[in-house]
């Protein structure tokens, strides 16, 4: 549930809204598609489409989400050699739960990867590169938390290269039940505010519906990082994203700016990761 929590409100913050001078109405804009895509070294890609939903002040059943999702869409990827019309299919594994995907692309390192997306007369468009380097991390760092009892702070510790021009993210899953890595909090490093040799703490994912968040792991919990290396339009996006969780526990709430996206004719992002994935025990 807090997974999927997440995933509407990163919807909600791209259906742009606008009120009326009395603050009790108000007035939607025309919907726009969203997509939220992403191709890494070695995996397949995954593009989820959506539609915005209006911003409301009553309440909205969960179980209407399902008539935002775009399930006919054809989306398509191409490296500049090929192209590859991914396949649409349930996925609980995800959520939304319903995925485009192919198991004839895999991501490479240093390519550069054009998405479309073709639905009901609209087409969208985006490029993202893969990084041809992936990042320099050396290992991570467990350590206890004193005070908070069965807690656990995780640090990574890396390389910068002082010759490139480097955008760092990382992402958190814990347990078995989801493919879906979450954007880790304050997860994203311009290399400019960084030495060469980084100790940087990586904290639990944001969860919105979750009163007594704490940043640090659990005793018991199977938890995977996921650090990546990213280019700049990428980084843009995400960079902008942890910003606003800091300023509210309601990401929705956080920010009258909306969120950089590189998706032309619609919104969201489609991004390439040059990654590497850990994966711990905390004990």
């Amino acid at each position: 549930m807090r997974k999927r929590i997440f995933y509407i409100l990163l919807l909600l913050v791209f259906g742009l809204t606008g009120c009326d001078d009395s603050g009790d109405t108000i007035i939607n804009t025309p919907q726009s598609l969203v997509v939220e895509g992403w191709i890494e070294n070695g995996e397949f890609p995954i593009v989820i489409v959506t539609k915005t939903l209006p911003v409301s002040t009553e309440s909205q059943n969960i179980k209407d989400l399902s008539e935002y999702l775009v399930r006919w869409a054809k989306v398509t990827v191409s490296d500049g050699e090929r192209s590859v019309v991914l396949t649409g299919l349930y996925d609980e594994n995800y959520y939304p739960p319903y995925v485009y995907t192919t198991a004839y692309m895999r991501g490479e390192l240093g390519k550069s990867y054009h998405l479309t997306v073709e639905y009901e007369g609209q087409t969208l468009t985006s490029t993202t590169t893969i990084p041809s380097t992936l990042p320099l991390l050396d290992h991570y760092r467990i350590d206890p938390c004193e005070g908070t009892g069965n807690q656990y702070q995780i640090t990574a510790c890396f390389y910068d290269n002082p010759h490139e021009k480097n955008y760092y993210l990382f992402f958190t899953k814990t347990g078995f039940k989801s493919k879906h890595y979450l954007g880790a909090y304050l997860g994203a490093i311009n290399d400019e505010m960084i030495d060469n040799y980084v100790e940087y703490p990586v904290y639990r994912e944001h969860q919105y519906n979750d009163n007594d968040y704490t940043p640090y792991f659990n005793a018991g919990e199977f938890v995977s990082v996921k650090m990546a290396q990213v280019d700049s339009s990428t980084f843009l996006f995400w960079d902008q994203y942890t910003k606003s969780q800091t300023l509210t526990s309601n990401m929705f709430l956080s920010t009258s700016t909306p969120l950089p996206c590189n998706i032309s004719g619609g919104v969201g992002y489609w991004s390439g990761f040059a990654s590497v994935t850990s994966y711990f025990e905390i004990r």
